[in-house]
């Protein structure tokens, strides 16, 4: 993996270019992979939810 090292000290437009490249990048990765993203979160939770049903909840406690 590459470390990208970028500058931590920039005027208010070198850091408004910044913030709206991020936010155009932001929008271009949800138009193309939007629906795969929400459908694997959608599998965590079900898989989630199904490990949480398994769960013995009636067992007895030691008293």
């Amino acid at each position: 993996m590459k470390i990208l090292k970028i500058t931590t000290h920039w005027t208010p437009e070198e850091a408004d270019c910044v913030y709206q490249l991020l936010d155009d990048l932001k929008e271009a990765i949800w138009q193309r992979y939007g629906e795969d993203i929400l459908d694997m979160y959608k599998t965590i939770q079900d898989e989630q939810q199904a490990e949480h049903e398994e769960c013995d909840f009636n067992d007895e406690i030691p008293f």
